[in-house]
């Protein structure tokens, strides 16, 4: 068995080979481990594609976009979820991976059958009086059906491809293989960490292809927007829903982007486009969990004007703290505010350092100009999005793969609401969320929260410190305490460390000083002196701290100087 495994990955990898070849990269093969698996042969000819393929007439970019998808569907999928990622890949890349597309034939009918009767245990016609052979979808996991309950519902169930988990887990394994042997030419891509790529891609797609977290998920979405009756998340059956089949309610209507259905139904297509924003933007900024993949084929409206979203296959979450940055951040471009945005970005980011700090708001400062100054036909939050995303790449900005999501959902809605109004501008409807977003994180519970969590870190540092003392000076005492240090020019470095660390501790005692005295200030008994109507102790702590803040300006001015 594990001969047999090994004997078919090499086999693979040779298909690898030979299409990279075939699309020019032989680049690749000679600059990685791939080299060692091309046969003698064509070592001694070279690398290379003939000449009538002709692979040189496209971008390198266009030629990986047409690699991944001669390598397949798990491929195909891996590059769908990095077009989400600019803070890994490109640009360039990043919008020859958009175009991918994944469409598959169905597989047939009878096959679909018997996968649900065995997970469900039953024979067709006793969990259906109606199934529907022909199929309304068809994907690279699964396929979609039209049912009857025998209870009367009508249902769509989802079926999973027989193949679909062993070929996932093969590619997965072979992935894993190919970014080892091509790790460095990665690497001179930018692209540094492949392996961790692969290891959150495969957590992805084991979810997509188990579809109970599908029916999780809808429930966990129809319980936090029970109250909600602008739009409606159809009923999933848990009962009847298993890892390779799904059951959920079928609800009539037409697809959001059907302007003549919704016309003859006397429904205006601009009032359905800031409906639909509205619905996303509040579960966005309010709610925190959001439906991730809005394209047209998951929204549907009603006759009663009702809209309808489906697939929950693909959703994301925000913390309170990530709504806050990320309502700074629109907020900011609309203010025309680089360094505000420069801060947003830097927060929104889980490693926020920059280099050049002024090259970057800069850079921030030109898209605020551009987007603010060219009309609608000429650039959107699409267009917006795109440079943001260039602009976290080249400053290597690591920005949670939950906020890219967003981004990616509100360009598609973007897509979506100028199809349906003819006058639509997302940043409108982007504004006042930003502004009410805002103004929650600055009410007085927030700061008050904030300020109580700040006390009990601050105060915590205080308890710990003289224990971390106790025990660096134990270790010491050991000589088990080792530091390694190089110091080019040490004695002006021994000095200016010596001054830095004169100032931390000044500033470490004027904030405990401040924050003692404001507790005894909170907490003072009447029976306690007090001095112009607080007490003493507090006024001579302020009174200290005051002195002793006066003497750090001066001694910072001072040494400035010298």
């Amino acid at each position: 068995m594990i001969f047999d495994k090994t004997v078919k990955s090499i086999s693979r990898i040779g298909e690898m080979i030979n299409i990279l070849l075939r699309f020019g990269f032989d680049d690749v093969i000679a600059t990685t481990a791939l080299k060692k698996f091309l046969p003698a042969k064509k070592q001694l000819t070279g690398y290379g594609t003939s000449e009538d393929e002709s692979p040189y007439e496209y971008t390198r970019w266009e030629r990986i976009r047409m690699v991944v998808e001669e390598l397949g569907t798990t491929f195909i999928k891996l590059a769908q979820l990095l077009s989400n990622r600019p803070d890994i890949l490109p640009d360039p890349l990043i919008q020859e991976f958009a175009k991918l597309q994944s469409d598959v034939p169905p597989f047939s009918t009878k096959t679909a059958v018997e996968i649900i009767e065995q997970e469900l245990g039953k024979p067709i016609n006793e969990l259906f009086t109606y199934f529907d052979n022909r199929t309304i979808g068809a994907g690279s996991i699964g396929q979609v059906h039209r049912a009857r309950l025998t209870r009367g519902e009508d249902v769509v169930v989802k079926v999973r491809r027989p193949d679909a988990e062993h070929k996932v887990r093969t590619d997965l394994r072979l992935m894993r293989e190919f970014f080892k042997l091509t790790e460095t030419y990665f690497y001179n891509l930018g692209i540094l960490n492949p392996l961790e790529i692969i290891d959150a891609f495969e957590e992805s797609i084991r979810k997509e292809l188990d579809y109970r977290n599908e029916a999780l998920n809808s429930l966990r979405f129809r319980r936090i927007y029970a109250q909600e009756s602008d739009f409606y998340i159809p009923k999933p059956y848990p009962e009847l829903s298993t890892q390779k089949v799904l059951v959920v309610e079928f609800t009539h209507g037409c697809q959001v982007d059907n302007l003549q259905q919704l016309r003859d139904w006397g429904i205006s297509s601009e009032k359905i486009a800031e409906k639909i924003t509205d619905i996303y933007l509040k579960q966005i900024f309010e709610f925190g969990h959001f439906h991730a993949d809005p394209h047209a084929g998951n929204i549907f409206i009603k006759p009663d004007k009702q809209v309808v979203l489906i697939d929950f296959g693909m959703t994301g979450k925000l913390s309170k703290q990530q709504k806050y940055d990320f309502a700074n951040v629109a907020l900011s471009i609309a203010q025309k505010n680089p360094k505000a945005l420069a801060s947003g970005l830097r927060r929104l980011a889980t490693n926020g350092e920059v280099e050049n700090m002024k090259i970057f708001e800069s850079d921030l400062e030109a898209l605020i100009d551009d987007y603010t100054t060219l009309s609608i036909d000429e650039t959107g939050v699409s267009v917006l999005i795109g440079r943001l995303r260039r602009i976290a790449f080249e400053y290597k900005l690591r920005i949670p793969g939950s906020v890219f999501v967003i981004f990616r959902a509100l360009a598609i809605l973007e897509g979506i609401g100028r199809k349906l109004h003819p006058d639509y501008k997302m940043m409108e409807f982007l504004i006042p969320y930003g502004r009410k977003i805002v103004a929650e994180q600055y009410a007085p519970g927030n700061v008050r929260n904030e300020l109580s969590y700040s006390v009990s870190q601050f105060m915590s540092l205080l308890y710990s410190s003289p224990l971390d003392i106790k025990y660096i000076l134990k270790k010491m005492r050991k000589g088990e305490f080792v530091s390694t240090t190089k110091i080019d020019g040490l004695e002006p470095a021994i000095k200016q460390i010596n001054t830095s660390t004169n100032r931390l501790a000044a500033a470490l005692i004027i904030a405990a000083t401040l924050m003692t005295s404001g507790i005894v200030v909170l907490a003072a008994p009447p029976e306690m002196l007090y001095f112009w109507g607080i007490p003493l102790l507090s006024a001579v702590g302020f009174g200290s701290a005051g002195i002793l803040g006066l003497w750090l300006v001066v001694y910072t001015i001072r040494h400035r100087k010298k």
